[in-house]
């Protein structure tokens, strides 16, 4: 029995060193870090995606064919990004990019489209309805309307045989004149992964 303890302690006394030498630390990155060799989603694909959608949206006509036609910048409100793929990806940083870039190129004006913004601005008005200066009050009725809707979905294909596994992501955007509902402007951006696991031999 005594031996037994002996070696008991021991191990109580390892484990306890062991876990005492255990570290934890963070680095901070470039966001062009690359986030991984993976053949799922990353940051870097999301990233790279958005750079050549917003490109084609700017290189495109459709903002200055209405500017020309209206005198006027295009008012664009977001719509949904339906995710299709296999995986979580949250659609709603690809959105905010886009939207942030297409703003600061000074083409277009973004109109708030998400219910949770609406709501807030909702109860902002008929709060100044009921307590602001009647000189001050931004009441309903006097928002802008959006002359188009932008919304896109991500699909993914998945293949796999012999060990190695391509997987395909499609990103999809497109703009609708909310006046004709014509589809005024479209485009895709397309990433191949291809993802090869080897045996283990003992």
């Amino acid at each position: 029995m005594g031996r037994f303890t002996s070696l008991f302690m021991v191990g109580l006394l390892f484990v306890a060193i062991v876990g005492g030498c255990s570290t934890y630390s963070v680095k901070r990155v470039s966001l062009d870090t690359e986030g991984g060799v993976t053949d799922e989603w990353t940051d870097t694909d999301a990233r790279l995606t958005a750079e050549t959608l917003i490109r084609k949206a700017l290189d495109s006509n459709w903002f200055s064919d209405f500017r020309n036609t209206h005198s006027r910048k295009a008012v664009v409100v977001l719509g949904q990004m339906i995710n299709r793929s296999d995986q979580h990806i949250n659609t709603h940083i690809f959105l905010n990019h886009f939207q942030d870039s297409l703003i600061n190129s000074g083409k277009v004006t973004f109109v708030a489209g998400e219910t949770y913004a609406r709501k807030q601005a909702e109860a902002e008005r008929k709060y100044q309805l009921e307590h602001a200066r009647a000189s001050t009050v931004h009441g309903p009725g006097q928002q802008t309307g959006a002359d188009f809707l932008l919304t896109g979905s991500i699909n993914s294909f998945v293949a796999s045989r012999d060990g190695k596994t391509v997987r395909f992501y499609q990103t999809h955007l497109k703009a609708i004149d909310l006046t004709t509902n014509e589809i005024i402007w479209s485009a895709e951006y397309r990433i191949k992964k291809i993802a090869h696991q080897s045996g283990y031999s003992f």
